[in-house]
């Protein structure tokens, strides 16, 4: 039998096809978000991988073992991408958080003011100088006088 008719040549010829077009789906995800529909689409059930997998029982015993070695190492390549993506998109996703979160502990913040005058002390000393301006004089001493002095 020659290998343009063995049905095991175009199943590997698939199964290269689809190894390839998996790395390049996964490679085009920018998110986790994305990245959990495309490895259930490339790993789940209805999956191509798992259609091919269910074609082994068609084949002859010799050519189902070189198929499902090949099958087994396309899946184990394909989630193997999976998850050095996802762990790219991990830390990816913690830098930018950590970028975000970054304090400058060396940037130099403005004097806080704190509180004010009480309306009574700020008229006092507004009157205070109205009188110095026009020449009065003020005299400090204590602020009770007692029948003794």
């Amino acid at each position: 039998m020659s290998d343009a008719n063995n049905p095991s040549s175009e199943l590997l010829a698939e199964l290269n096809s689809v190894a390839s077009a998996a790395a390049a789906t996964v490679g085009d995800t920018s998110t986790l978000d994305e990245l959990g529909p495309v490895a259930s689409g490339l790993l789940g059930k209805k999956s191509t991988l798992t259609v091919m997998k269910s074609k082994l029982g068609s084949l002859e015993p010799e050519r189902r073992r070189e198929f499902g070695q090949a099958l087994n190492a396309a899946r184990a390549e394909v989630e193997a991408l999976i998850e050095a993506r996802r762990a790219a998109l991990k830390a990816e996703a913690r830098a930018i958080q950590i970028e975000a979160e970054r304090l400058d502990l060396t940037e130099l913040r403005d004097e806080l003011k704190r509180g004010h005058y009480h309306l009574v002390t700020q008229a006092r000393d507004r009157l205070e100088d109205v009188f110095v301006g026009m020449g009065f004089t003020i005299a400090e001493g204590p602020e009770v006088e007692t029948a003794w002095y």
